[in-house]
């Protein structure tokens, strides 16, 4: 479906709606914003450089396995229960039934503030608050960088190597199977869980 087309409706009242839709724009001040914010939190208690970079470094890369197991097993669970398959369908299905709409390749803010300053807490509560900072700081940056070749893959032409890559990847997943292909910023890791999409000769 075109990214011209009206967005999918997924709830009946205007108010509601507006808030599942997010501009790029706005999902870069917004993550601009928040990032000054775990930036001056690291600065504030700026003890233990070398940790603090080892624990933000962790949770960078701990983002993209993070990525993988929620889309492959979260945003494509399959339940019998209707009220599961609506949740599925708010946080994930309505994506694949527009795939291209610039207004729904982000994840709105409504949804991932809450849950960041939710991990932000439990990372604080896990490791203190000068390396817990540090560590979901380098979490929210793999999302970051996440989200934002998300949105390139289905909104820009990427058909440079190596961006072509990445577009190539996704959109398989999209518009060939949606049983493969699960990862979007590290395309490695669907070869090591062996849900690369390989066509058959």
């Amino acid at each position: 479906m075109s990214g011209k087309a009206p967005p999918v409706r997924i709830f009946k009242k205007d108010w509601m709606e507006a808030f599942t839709l997010i501009s790029f724009r706005q999902f870069l001040i917004y993550c601009f914003f928040f990032e000054v914010v775990l930036l001056y939190a690291n600065y504030k208690s700026f003890d233990n450089p070398g940790k603090k970079i080892l624990f933000l470094f962790s949770g960078f890369v701990l983002w993209f396995f993070a990525e993988y197991v929620l889309h492959r097993f979260v945003f494509h669970f399959i339940s019998e229960r209707k009220s599961i398959q609506r949740l599925v369908y708010i946080f994930h299905g309505n994506h694949h039934i527009q795939p291209n709409h610039p207004y729904r390749t982000l994840m709105p803010i409504v949804v991932t503030l809450p849950i960041a300053l939710l991990i932000w807490a439990i990372s604080v509560y896990g490791a203190g608050f000068s390396l817990g900072s540090s560590f979901f700081m380098g979490f929210f940056s793999g999302y970051v960088l996440y989200d934002t070749i998300h949105y390139a893959t289905h909104n820009f032409n990427m058909k440079m190597f190596p961006l072509n890559i990445w577009k190539r990847h996704h959109l398989l997943h999209h518009y060939r199977t949606e049983e493969h292909n699960y990862s979007i910023s590290l395309p490695w890791l669907d070869t090591l869980f062996r849900t690369r999409y390989k066509k058959n000769k």
